[in-house]
């Protein structure tokens, strides 16, 4: 469907269709449920006021998706954004938290999940969904895009607006560089619920890099 012609009832049902998709891709990037509300809503406030303008160049979820990123980095580039930023981590030094630090964790029974399969959950610990925010935002969202919205190769390229190839090295280099973070930061196992956790590698410790790799 176009929106050539569109009518206010078109862009109600366009709501309806995509908005759960919208939520979900925003909230995997704040990890904020409030957050996620108020940037969904600005998403589409933005697609209604470009609205008469989509005619179909690009599937509509794309389309959306490509204003969802644009609404969220400009929130992540707002003086808003840092003063949460730094109140966050200040919090997180009163209360003497290690990044990756889960008090209640107990190690499972069964081996962890490879990094893939591991950011496919739909839940994760709040550890491994700090290390997915912590990316650059360019190897952050192919990853989310991916693995999270199980959107293709060629699709991230679109939301992108880059190349096939390059969507497909942002992925490889966002694999690559979470593995790393969670090689060198925590000892991985998984839940009871067969939910990736970690716990804080103690210092001067390596984790064995095969546990956390296909």
């Amino acid at each position: 469907m176009t929106a050539i012609g569109a009518t206010t009832a078109d862009f109600d049902s366009f709501y309806r269709t995509h908005h759960s998709d919208m939520h979900r891709f925003v909230l995997h990037f704040v990890q904020d449920a409030t957050l996620a509300d108020e940037l969904t809503q600005d998403t589409f406030l933005n697609a209604f006021e470009a609205w008469t303008g989509f005619r179909g160049d690009a599937p509509e979820r794309i389309w959306l998706l490509r204003i969802a990123r644009n609404v969220c980095l400009d929130y992540l580039r707002s003086p808003r954004a840092r003063a949460r930023r730094t109140a966050s981590l200040e919090e997180s030094q009163e209360q003497g938290r290690e990044p990756g630090g889960d008090a209640d964790a107990i190690a499972g029974k069964e081996p962890p999940l490879t990094v893939e399969q591991s950011v496919r959950q739909r839940e994760m610990t709040d550890c491994v969904q700090q290390f997915v925010l912590s990316l650059p935002e360019t190897l952050r969202t192919p990853l989310i895009l991916h693995d999270m919205e199980d959107l293709t190769n060629a699709e991230i390229a679109g939301v992108l607006g880059c190349s096939l190839p390059a969507a497909k090295m942002r992925l490889h280099r966002a694999r690559a560089a979470l593995r790393q973070m969670m090689d060198e930061r925590c000892d991985l196992f998984n839940d009871e619920r067969n939910v990736l956790s970690c716990l804080p590698a103690p210092p001067g410790s390596g984790v064995d890099a095969d546990l956390v790799r296909s």
